[in-house]
């Protein structure tokens, strides 16, 4: 059994005419606004697969999730390391850089 694109609109204007509806009532409302990103979804995956079936594919900046390494870019680069170097003290009678060192 195949739903057609027109099918899933109507059915998307339907729950968004009865999320407007229900506008007092917040669950409710919710509920509608929840099937209405489902059937988005749903209707979206189903153009991914098509598109996959032929050979193409449909390449979107907001539905991929980013990668470690363009996250860090992002950020300015690489995360400072964890690692500290270890200073020599500068005084012969000191006994590192903490003041709780004997």
């Amino acid at each position: 059994m195949t739903i057609s694109n027109q099918q899933m609109l109507e059915r998307m204007n339907k729950e968004v005419q009865e999320a407007m509806a229900k506008h007092g009532d917040t669950s409710r409302m919710r509920e509608h606004v929840r099937a209405v990103k489902m059937l988005c979804d749903l209707l979206l995956e189903e153009e991914e697969s098509t598109s996959s079936e032929k050979g193409t594919s449909i390449t979107s900046g907001s539905n991929t999730e980013p990668t470690a390494a363009e996250i860090r870019k992002m950020m300015g680069g690489d995360p400072p390391s964890s690692k500290k170097k270890k200073e020599d003290p500068d005084d012969d009678d000191a006994n590192g850089s903490s003041l709780l060192d004997f």
